[in-house]
């Protein structure tokens, strides 16, 4: 397919008396990639060659209009324009000639900055060149009134009861509230708070970022973390109730002082028990000093931190495979490789660029950056990092929303990695939305690699499946911000659809036992799946609410504020 409509030629003198901007610049930062244009030929004459050679030499496409993101006129009455676009026209939005040339404008005055130019230039305003604005948003959201019968949360042994043994709840026509209740937001326990009142689920109670008992907490977690390692593929409880007894500790809000104190929480027994007294007498767990210091717990920590090593792996690789070091690792993955290196360095570059990168190469690009990946991000940067995906966003749709979750939303001064979730401004705007992003910051080189990629399906409603858990658009990359001394680092991409936005920032905002409960909590309490979204078991209905604290009160829960959400 020709990079331009064939049906109107370019003028002839174009060839010899239009300044092409190579000429002048011949690199050109590419504010137009992954952009496409239809130009409409009307009253442009002359300029119409000069337009076509600024927009390829800008990195964007000249297309059929069918086809294009944006349309270029000289004509602005609605009329003529209706008569030229059809149905196009409430389709696209169209813009004067002038966004084209002040982008180029912007673009040359950054490359006579030379080495001295602080930040890449940005994309004009396009509110300044609109003709037509294209679709308009359409901001739909299902409202349910809030949840009535909230429980009572002293009544451990009703916190996971199945929902069918329960009073049936439901909205809109199901079976009628008897009263509203207005849930007040979850705060800390007071301190003189009896253990046995403390609610064993994460979702009845608070969890800061450090707890007055998080030297105990962190004696104990190397046991969880070898026992992950040994436990073949997690189906052993063992981890998990662990994992439930540090969750319970990290809500007690004043210090533990004995094993038999702590057995009052629910879910704490002997071996936690024991384990405090231990720390408590000695200052040390002698089974986790004896891990950490595991030549064999290092490897297997070092295996299961290059992306797509998991625990599993990472054991066999050094049980079955007797990988010691990462170079081992890496040698491995070549070796079971069915195709060669020369084979695959044909596409190699366009996986990185648009996904599907093989396991080897995303273990051999790992291992490679791994000394700046393993460095941890400043929330500074986070946001740095976050603010560039929006402005590239506003590339394709202004108005767009956008949180940052994981650690950086509760509370972490540093995070291991970003995570980004955004939705544009109405129903459907989302629909290849990721896809034109993570490609446009690919092609400027922000993005480096592209790890994985899902895309949703619109006709799907939410589900769990092995290759996409919450039916969301995700792109997990590699992201390093423009300018000098920026370092590699781990960002994934969420697009959530308009309706879906607030159950999105729910489930990606953490920590994991928060939302393990707050799963467990829904269905078999209150009879909706939550999977980045509300489903209900019995009928299959999808609910969708306008924020957070909406769930929370759907579902009868007091809302647990971000930073009270690190259960872990």
């Amino acid at each position: 397919m020709p990079t331009r409509p064939p049906a109107q030629p370019l003028p002839s003198s174009s060839s010899s008396s239009i300044q092409r901007p190579h000429y002048i610049a011949p690199e050109l930062y590419q504010l137009f990639a992954n952009i496409s244009f239809h130009i409409i030929p009307a009253k442009l004459e002359e300029d119409l060659g000069r337009i076509y050679g600024l927009v390829d030499d800008l990195g964007g496409q000249c297309v059929r209009v069918e086809e294009c993101k944006f349309v270029i006129s000289a004509v602005k009455g609605k009329p003529r324009l209706l008569r030229v676009l059809g149905e196009m026209y409430d389709k696209v939005p169209i813009l004067t000639p002038e966004y084209i040339y002040d982008t180029y404008t912007s673009a040359l005055e950054y490359a006579a900055q030379g080495d001295t130019a602080l930040r890449p230039p940005k994309l004009p305003d396009r509110s300044k060149y609109v003709i037509s604005p294209g679709p308009r948003p359409v901001r739909s959201i299902t409202t349910f009134p809030k949840v009535m019968d909230t429980l009572d949360e002293d009544k451990h042994d009703e916190d996971v009861k199945p929902a069918l043994k329960r009073r049936k709840l439901s909205h809109d026509g199901d079976v009628k509230p008897k009263m509203e209740v207005d849930l007040v937001d979850m705060t800390l326990f007071e301190e003189d708070v009896r253990f046995e009142d403390i609610p064993s689920l994460c979702v009845h109670r608070g969890s800061p970022l450090k707890c007055v008992n998080q030297d105990i907490v962190d004696a104990i977690r190397p046991i969880i973390e070898e026992r992950e390692f040994e436990e073949a593929q997690q189906k052993n409880s063992n981890v998990l109730s662990y994992r439930r007894s540090l969750s319970i500790i990290k809500a007690v809000p004043r210090r533990i002082k004995s094993g038999k104190e702590a057995m009052k929480l629910s879910g704490v027994g002997d071996k936690v028990a024991q384990r405090i007294d231990e720390y408590l007498q000695t200052g040390k767990i002698q089974e986790s000093t004896s891990i950490v210091s595991s030549s064999r717990f290092k490897a297997l920590n070092l295996f299961a931190s290059v992306y797509t090593i998991g625990h599993h792996k990472a054991k066999e690789l050094y049980d079955k495979y007797n990988c010691r070091n990462l170079e081992d690792v890496k040698n491995h993955f070549e070796a079971i490789e069915e195709d060669s290196p020369e084979v695959r360095l044909k596409d190699k570059l366009r996986r990185r660029k648009r996904g599907g990168m093989k396991q080897v190469e995303i273990v051999e690009e790992w291992i490679r950056l791994k000394e700046e990946l393993d460095q941890k991000i400043p929330r500074k940067e986070v946001q740095e990092i976050a603010e560039c995906v929006m402005e590239h966003l506003e590339a394709y749709i202004p108005g767009c929303e956008y949180t940052i979750c994981g650690g950086y939303r509760r509370g972490k001064t540093e995070s291991n990695d970003v995570d980004i979730v955004f939705r544009p401004p109405g129903v459907n705007l989302d629909i290849g939305l990721l896809r034109d992003l993570y490609l446009r910051l690919s092609e400027l080189g922000i993005i480096t690699h592209v790890l994985h990629v899902t895309h949703r399906d619109p006709n799907t409603p939410i589900h769990a499946s092995s290759t996409n858990f919450d039916n969301l658009d995700k792109a997990f990359v590699i992201f390093k911000l423009p300018g000098p001394g920026r370092l590699h680092r781990r960002v994934d991409l969420i697009s959530a659809p308009f309706d879906r936005y607030a159950s999105a920032i729910l489930s990606w905002s953490g920590s994991m036992m928060f939302e393990r409960d707050l799963k467990r909590y829904s269905e078999n309490v209150r009879g909706y799946k939550f999977r980045a979204g509300l489903l209900q078991v019995t009928t299959g209905q999808e609910v969708n609410l306008e924020t957070e604290r909406d769930i929370f009160n759907f579902l009868g829960l007091r809302y647990v504020p971000p930073e009270l959400r690190n259960a872990d």
